[in-house]
């Protein structure tokens, strides 16, 4: 028999008395189809890991199309032109992912997840038959963008509906399956591409998109209704939290892709192979595999956002280091694998963090307010880092100021997350030094 229960759409957050962030309560009656923390709950998970694997671990990989495409296909072509492929891609999978919400509030996860893979299939497919750089931008972009933004935040949000207890854990395990398919999809590339080229990779990997994702997507469900008329969108989107949380996103959008995109060329400025070169993407997402469930367990014990600050930290000071005082292959395959690991945290953790804010029936909305302001961190910053390399680093084969201005935007995310949990301690007993 479905269950009445209360939950929460606008309302403010609430802090136990341990410091954590717990589900909120409000005169909105929902109805609960399925109890918390059930069985079928971890189908979910590993559906929405599924489906995270195809789309993030696309984007993952595409430091090794950026590398080809500079040097074999688009040779005189800049970086920033290139970096279009991949930033109109990000962009309209961060910012569409506003609509998730409202779309799977009427037509429910199901059905717009199996849009999602059939459209971003479709992308691949079509982009294998031209070779124009206005053509990749449209297909590999944009509209495999649009496909993604339908699958992307309602995977990363789905699992916090279904589990309260073991939520960081379950959430870091769906979004581990994008550290999974960086590896597979990484590899799997570099390696067709060397053997069948391009285009048929492009195809080979649209069947695999389709097969995955467009499975994964049939065991889609919520597990409580939206309330009545819905959740209240306007409310969510400025909430002062939301807002500080969005904030934060924007600016570590800005820096995130650093790594990924000209990590790759820095080893190839030292002599590596493309095969070397390759194996950096894919310590990277080994790290992010990893570190997604280690700062799952991290943020159970210090608290999610506090786990936030900590990562970025750490990301902060590794990136710097490496990039301005060490130009190994070992410096480097270190920094892929700290990097992603501690950076992973930003998939990882924020649902917990919303979920614990608005409620599991409203995580899905709020996640994707969240990444649409990440989605113009990535508009501001992948053109900016091209046009940057373009102008100061390339003709000197110095990192320097991309590096500067990659590590810029993580820090001034760190602030962000600090404003955040101020203003989820004011107002309460807890001190700064709480769980949250």
């Amino acid at each position: 028999m479905e269950k009445q229960v209360e939950a929460a759409t606008t309302a403010s957050s609430s802090v136990t008395q341990d410091g954590q962030l717990s589900d909120n309560g409000s005169t909105d009656t929902i109805v609960e189809y399925a109890p918390a923390d059930s069985a079928y709950g971890w189908v979910i998970v590993a559906c929405a890991a599924f489906n995270l694997m195809c789309t993030i671990g696309i984007f993952n990989s595409f430091g090794v199309y950026s590398t080809y495409y500079l040097n074999y296909i688009y040779p005189d072509k800049s970086a920033a032109d290139i970096a279009w492929i991949g930033t109109t891609r990000q962009v309209i999978s961060f910012g569409g992912s506003v609509m998730s919400g409202p779309l799977t509030d009427r037509f429910g996860f199901r059905n717009v997840s199996l849009a999602g893979a059939i459209i971003s299939s479709s992308a691949l497919l079509i982009s294998s038959f031209a070779k124009p750089l206005w053509f990749a931008i449209l297909t590999q972009g944009v509209l495999f963008g649009l496909g993604a933004t339908l699958m992307f935040s309602m995977s990363m949000s789905l699992p916090a509906q279904w589990h309260t207890k073991r939520r960081a854990l379950a959430t870091g395990i769906a979004v581990a399956g994008a550290g999974v398919g960086g590896m597979i999809f990484t590899e799997v590339t570099q390696r067709l591409m060397e053997s069948v080229g391009l285009q048929w990779t492009l195809r080979i990997s649209a069947l695999l998109i389709f097969c995955i994702s467009g499975t994964a997507s049939l065991f889609y469900k919520r597990r409580v209704s939206v309330p009545p008329g819905g959740n209240d969108f306007k409310a969510i989107m400025l909430d002062r939290r939301l807002i500080a949380a969005g904030l934060a996103a924007l600016f570590i959008c800005i820096g995130y892709f650093v790594p990924w995109f000209y990590l790759p060329t820095a080893a190839l400025d030292i002599g590596q192979s493309n095969q070397q070169v390759s194996y950096l993407v894919i310590y990277m997402n080994a790290g992010t595999t990893v570190g997604r469930l280690f700062t799952a367990f991290l943020a159970t014990a210090i608290g999610p956002v506090n786990t936030l600050i900590v990562a970025y930290i750490i990301c902060v000071v590794m990136f710097l280091t490496v990039m301005l005082a060490a130009k190994t292959m070992a410096a480097y395959t270190a920094l892929a694998f700290i990097y992603g690991a501690f950076s992973s945290s930003q998939f990882a953790l924020p649902p917990v963090v919303l979920a614990g804010i608005f409620g599991p029936q409203a995580v899905t909305t709020a996640m994707g307010i969240m990444n649409m302001w990440g989605s113009i961190g990535i508009l501001i910053g992948n053109p900016s880092q091209g046009a940057v390399y373009q102008a100061y680093d390339r003709p000197h084969k110095s990192f320097m100021a991309i590096t500067l201005l990659g590590c810029s935007g993580l820090f001034l995310g760190i602030v962000w997350y600090g404003i955040l949990k101020v203003l989820l301690v004011r107002g309460t007993k807890k001190s700064y030094l709480s769980r949250l």
